[in-house]
């Protein structure tokens, strides 16, 4: 077998393609994925064509072209079929080539129709730097049940030339297409090599006849080709009986060329479109369909060829058949002639050669053959007048800048007088200055598409060809200007991609100095201010966290502060604020500790520890410090002088202000400075007011006197709104927590549960004990379902706050003074005549904790949280104790007995109240 390497591309699903070695000369059968954007390529066929055809000066259309959208094609193509394994088989068969000393063929099965329109003959080696259809023979395979033998041929190979030029088709100039092919082949026929046999204005008729005739080798065909959609078939023109266009289907073209005896081996097709086929049939094309009806190899042209280049290719193709090469090695000879018509010429890719099953070399010439006398050509004496009128038109077309069609005229003209040396030397100037206009022509076309690079390599080669010609001198210059803004556009997009934000700037500054509409076109100047403003301010953001981290608060503040009065950033003002508090704060800290002053100190530490809680630790033994301080001598916040003794006391909801009531016929407001605000008689000339509350919202007061009466005030104005009556005097009052009832407990033995809110309407009643037993305290629940009593027969009781029923009776060994709930009421204080302050399960009256002091306990209080508890004594102290540790935390002294406690709304300050006619306020809240 031929050093060969046959590939075998098929579709795996819609857009999904698979590459398979079916031989290899290298060995193995690897396989891989084809990736591909098939549709992508197909669109950029007519670009492709128009770049070929325009590559070569004979061209008939002035189209910019360069080559390197055929180099991108090609290079795409490279690399989606030769991968992976794949690759290194092709590599591999390569090596083996070169051992043999053999050219690698390259066989395509192309197994779906949209991969056989591809123009696989561009196909680019990057690594290389070559087209493999330039180097290798490559064919594209069409399948067959068997393969002929070659044809034994005794020279002449004989061609038969079938020359087609229908009415209403473009016009082909005929005699000068022969007259150039038998030119091309003269030193093969004069060699005996090669018979041509013309078919001028080819109708099937004439075509059968000559099929029927003689036997040939070759079909030559020059004519018009197109493809029916529609069918899906390729399409030749003949000529009908009238002269004009018969159109002939391929698969008709294939019956009429099957009347031969033998059939031809070989159709060579110069028609446009006759290597195109449609999306239905891999084998639609004209080539194609005329090999898988039986003809071994056709050449058939993909895109629209020009005159040269067919010649070119005929000449190349034929000479080396007649030397006997194989089919694929004489196309390769084809593609070779071609590039000798031009050094930037493309056309080399436009031939295709389809082959049947694994036939290479279609014939044997058994014989050398017979030379063939022709008489020398020369040029007649004298001036013919029709060749200098052709002279001279063609002169004058070049004047006035036609340049192709002077190239016309003098390609007809030398055609008829080969040897007049004028006419050569005006066509060689023609076709320089086609070539430069050409070339002009696509330098303008990169310039208006803003392909500078493409029309500065083009104004410099018209200007190394021409110095001075036309202004390609100016537009290159301003080519090169618009290259570099072009050039540092994208410098400017790399720098704002990869974030480099003050290359950004330095490349904008640059751009504007050559076109100020191009500095920033793309908005990335403000882009990248605002990128290299966001990085400084995380620089100086950085900075501040540095600071505050290490703890610099009132720099770690300034640098904070910078930030947020520059426009902001993240959460630098937060940040600031806090920094400058704590700052703030430590300084005071300072102060505060040299004046001694331990109570506002733990204040600020508090207020440290809530704002970090890392300060905890870094302030612990200085706040123990305080609080031994401030346990060792307490401090008065502030001491309020009511004039007789204290009985009962209570905060606003606000901690702005107290009530007090006691051995006094009035119940008064202070400030917590001791100011009075509020005073409302509650008793007689001989009736004191021991009870007194703030409602829940502040609103109001209710106080209990001991000439039996219950009253409910306004804490504003002092007006009384609620009146009602005990059958004795009233020793204790306490509301509801939501300020809709009053309870009350009198010397009568009852605690009674009033509406509070102006109906006057007893609720409740219950009795405590028997006739002689007074209700010293009463408590309401948190959740106002519950309310207890304490009375003069040592017990404390629970009750239904609604039905009344007795849930729990709490023993102590004397009177019981004092009742409280904590915050959950899960937990019940009672304080005893005893000397003992009690805690309790509320729910099992299970006794839980004792307190003792050196007298009767006539005060008990819960702070805010239910840590703490606040007892008073006859003892003269206010002692404050930590429940969890069951600890003492402060003694607080009065001059006499301590008959009321309680603690402020927020657990800071606990109120006392004594016999020694004072009210003092004490700071407990970091204890």
């Amino acid at each position: 077998m031929a050093t060969d390497l046959e590939l075998e591309i098929s579709g795996t699903y819609p857009g999904g393609y698979d590459v398979r070695v079916v031989h290899a000369a290298a060995g193995g059968e690897p396989h891989a994925a084809l990736l591909l954007d098939v549709e992508a390529l197909l669109d950029r066929r007519r670009e492709l064509e128009a770049t070929v055809l325009a590559s070569s000066v004979q061209a008939r259309r002035a189209v910019s072209a360069t080559e390197e959208p055929v180099r991108q094609v090609g290079r795409q193509l490279f690399e989606a079929l030769f991968t992976g394994p794949v690759y290194g088989s092709y590599r591999a068969s390569s090596g083996v080539a070169q051992e043999r000393q053999e050219r690698l063929r390259i066989v395509l099965r192309l197994k779906t129709p949209e991969l056989a329109l591809l123009p696989w003959e561009t196909l680019f080696d990057p690594d290389a730097d070559v087209y493999l259809c330039r180097q290798e023979p490559l064919v594209r395979h069409v399948p067959a049940r068997y393969t002929p033998e070659p044809l034994q041929v005794e020279p002449p190979l004989r061609i038969l030339a079938v020359v087609s030029s229908p009415r209403g088709m473009p016009l082909l100039d005929t005699d000068a297409e022969r007259a150039r092919l038998e030119e091309a082949l003269a030193e093969q026929i004069e060699a005996g090599r090669v018979q041509l046999t013309w078919v001028p204005q080819a109708s099937w008729d004439r075509v059968h006849g000559y099929m029927l005739e003689g036997e040939w080798h070759v079909l030559h065909l020059i004519g018009h080709g197109d493809y029916d959609e529609g069918a899906d078939e390729g399409l030749i023109a003949l000529v009908d009986g009238s002269g004009g266009a018969d159109l002939v289907e391929a698969s008709r073209l294939a019956d009429l060329l099957g009347e031969a005896r033998p059939t031809p081996r070989l159709v060579v097709l110069n028609a446009c479109a006759s290597a195109q086929g449609g999306t239905r049939d891999v084998f639609s094309s004209t080539g194609a369909t005329l090999v898988r009806s039986g003809i071994s190899a056709a050449a058939a042209m993909q895109f629209a060829v020009s005159d040269r280049a067919a010649i070119r290719f005929a000449q190349g193709f034929y000479t080396a058949l007649a030397h006997g090469r194989r089919i694929d090695e004489a196309a390769q000879s084809g593609r070779i002639a071609i590039l000798g018509t031009s050094r930037r010429t493309l056309e080399w890719i436009t031939p295709v050669l389809y082959v049947r099953g694994d036939a290479a070399r279609l014939f044997t010439f058994t014989t050398g053959a017979t030379p063939r006398t022709v008489p020398p050509r020369h040029r007649p004496e004298g001036a013919d007048p029709q060749l200098r009128a052709l002279y001279v038109t063609a002169a004058a077309e070049l004047r006035v800048g036609r340049h192709d069609r002077a190239v016309e005229l003098l390609d007809d003209l030398l055609a008829r007088a080969p040897d007049d040396r004028e006419a050569a030397a005006l066509r060689e100037r023609a076709v320089v200055q086609l070539e430069l206009a050409s070339v002009y022509r696509r330098a303008t076309d990169a310039e208006a598409a803003g392909d500078w690079a493409g029309a500065i390599d083009g104004y410099a080669e018209v200007l190394r060809a021409e110095e001075g010609y036309r202004d390609a001198a100016e537009r290159a210059e301003r080519c090169r200007s618009r290259q570099r803004v072009a050039d540092l556009e994208a410098e400017l997009r790399y720098h704002a991609d990869a974030g480099q934000w003050q290359a950004v700037l330095e490349v904008s500054d640059e751009l504007r100095g050559l076109d100020p509409a191009a500095a920033d076109r793309y908005g990335l100047v403000g882009r990248a201010r605002h990128a290299l403003r966001e990085s400084e301010q995380e620089r100086r953001y950085d900075e501040a966290r540095a600071a505050e981290d290490g703890q610099e608060w009132s720099a770690a503040a300034d640098r904070y502060e910078e930030l947020a009065a520059d426009g902001g950033y993240r959460d630098a003002a937060e940040r600031g604020a806090l920094c400058r508090r704590v700052a703030d704060l430590r300084a005071a800290l300072q102060r505060q500790v040299r004046a001694q002053d331990w109570v506002t100190a733990l204040g600020t530490i508090a207020e440290l520890t809530a704002m970090r809680a890392d300060a905890a630790a870094e302030y612990a033994e200085l706040a123990g410090h305080a609080r031994r301080e401030i346990a060792a001598d307490p401090p008065e916040l502030a001491r309020i002088d009511f004039g007789d003794a204290v009985r009962s006391v209570s905060w606003h909801p606000s901690g702005e202000g107290i009530a007090v009531a006691g051995g006094s016929r009035w119940a008064r407001i202070y400030d917590t400075s001791g100011a009075e605000r509020l005073k409302v008689k509650g008793g007689g000339l001989r009736s004191t007011v021991p009870a007194v509350a703030f409602s829940p919202d502040g609103l109001r007061i209710a106080t209990g006197s001991a000439h039996d009466a219950v009253r409910i005030w306004s804490a504003g104005t002092g007006r009384l709104t609620v009146e009602a009556r005990h059958d004795a005097g009233v020793n204790c009052v306490a509301f509801s927590p939501d300020g809709t009832r009053l309870a009350s407990g009198g010397a009568d033995a009852t605690a009674r549960v009033w509406d509070a809110t102006g109906v006057r309407e007893q609720l409740l009643e219950v009795r405590h004990g028997g006739r002689w037993t007074p209700v010293q305290a009463v408590a309401f629940a948190p959740d106002g379902t519950r309310i207890a009593t304490g009375g003069s027969d040592a017990t404390a009781r629970v009750w239904d706050a609604v039905a009344g029923r007795q849930l729990l009776e709490l023993r102590h060994g004397a009177a019981v003074n004092a009742v409280a709930f904590n915050v959950d009421g899960s937990r019940i204080a009672t304080a005893g005549s005893d000397g003992t302050a009690r805690v309790w399960d509320a729910s099992s009256g299970k006794p839980l904790l004792e307190l003792r002091h050196d007298a009767g306990v006539n005060a008990v209080a819960f702070s805010p949280d239910g840590t703490r508890l606040a007892t008073g004594s006859g003892d003269a102290t206010a002692c404050v104790w930590d429940l969890a540790e069951e600890v003492l935390l402060l003694e607080l002294r009065h001059d006499a007995a301590v008959n009321a406690v309680a603690f402020g709304p927020d657990g800071t300050r606990i109120a006392t109240g004594s016999d020694d006619r004072t009210v003092r306020l004490w700071p407990v809240g970091d204890l």
